[in-house]
């Protein structure tokens, strides 16, 4: 069999080498010719899948290695009877993660105070864990997610309102990009309800761009609204405008779920899907592929100080941030190049449960409710 392979895919090699030959390509680059030729495609989210994609073309199986399916037209294959999996999940904990950094960051800021009502839109895979965690730090925490209550699932926090969440000190987006319907996500607010939001919120995006407009908040923020904005995500990705991420506090590039477990995951998960359709029996990669954890980080204070400070830089955040910025204001590569290879430079990052840190006291105590890997005298 030919397999077509995003070059982004980690260790496909490694998992899919016994199906057939593997042709790496950059996600963006892929053409209907590639995508014809190839009796398995496995991609990721800068590829469109759709009829343009594959004309008339009878692949025996499409799959994306990533949680969102945004940019595959499920309704398309379907149609056709190309069976399709994707990795739903995968990419929960270190999206989670990335949430704890920039709460971190907006507490150290002064935006955002200890106890403050944080309002979680969406309360699946990854909503679910960020409220966990969010609760486990102190926070006042809700969860809105009307479809999940309607089918009788549970919430891993107390459900508000839209007027509760909107009137709550913190806002963090978890959900896809629904368009229309009963409860479409894009927008989710509104640029008529980002505009009336009271002074001094904290919004995180790191689901999906769109569901708080760019444009929108970017006239709330130029005019002074004193919000803490942190995005993952934007309305024009791969292209945001400059003058937005130089507005917001934090700005990086769809790269919250992007450490080496959850790239790997959905890479697993592919495998998992692949070995059920043509009916082979599965080996377990995944262990395999899995590096050792990194050597531990000491804390040096024992204070919830010390550990605000010290979740703030359990990822780099802000370098990236710093960076993304002054690549865009250069000017020397179009902004799309510049994302794609600031994603590219991802590497190296581990999820927070595989990541050690050895602190005591309170510190050691704020560090284990955001998820990472403790040691020492903190229970």
């Amino acid at each position: 069999m030919k397999l077509l392979v995003d070059e982004n895919l980690p260790e496909a090699e490694r998992f899919f080498a016994e199906f057939g030959v593997l042709t790496r390509v950059a996600g963006r680059a892929v053409t209907p010719a590639q995508a014809q030729a190839a009796d398995v495609l496995l991609l990721r989210s800068q590829t469109r899948i759709d009829a343009a994609l594959l004309g008339d073309a009878q692949p025996r199986f499409v799959g994306t290695g990533t949680a969102g399916v945004d940019h595959v037209d499920e309704a398309f294959l379907a149609g056709r009877g190309i069976p399709f999996a994707h990795a739903p999940g995968c990419n929960a904990d270190p999206v989670a993660d990335w949430v704890m950094v920039a709460t971190a960051q907006a507490v150290l800021a002064g935006a955002l105070a200890e106890g403050a009502r944080f309002a979680v839109v969406g309360g699946g895979a990854v909503g679910g864990r960020v409220a966990k965690r969010l609760a486990a730090l102190g926070f006042e925490v809700g969860i809105y997610d009307p479809p999940r209550q309607a089918l009788g699932l549970p919430l891993a926090a107390p459900a508000w309102s839209r007027e509760a969440v909107l009137a709550a000190d913190a806002i963090t987006f978890h959900v896809p990009a629904i368009k229309g319907g009963a409860h479409p996500t894009v927008p989710w607010l509104s640029a008529e309800a980002l505009l009336a939001l009271p002074r001094g919120r904290v919004l995180l995006n790191a689901g999906r761009g769109g569901v708080v407009p760019d444009g929108a908040l970017l006239t709330a923020l130029q005019r002074g609204d004193g919000h803490w904005v942190a995005l993952d995500v934007f309305e024009a990705e791969p292209a945001p405008p400059l003058a937005l991420l130089e507005a917001v506090a934090l700005a990086t590039p769809h790269i919250a779920g992007h450490s080496d477990e959850g790239k790997l995951r959905g890479t697993a998960m592919l495998y998992d899907a692949l070995c059920e359709t043509l009916g082979r029996s599965r080996e377990d990669h995944y262990s395999a592929a899995l590096a050792p954890p990194p050597e531990a980080r000491i804390v040096p204070g024992t204070t919830r100080q010390a550990g605000w400070e010290a979740l703030a830089e359990a990822l780099e955040l802000r370098a990236l941030s710093a960076r993304y910025r002054e690549a865009l204001a250069a000017g020397n590569q179009t902004p799309s190049a510049i994302f794609d290879a600031l994603r590219r430079a991802q590497g190296g990052r581990r999820d927070f449960a595989l990541t050690p840190y050895r602190a005591t006291g309170e510190a050691g105590h704020l560090l284990a409710a955001a998820g990472l890997a403790v040691a020492g005298n903190h229970g």
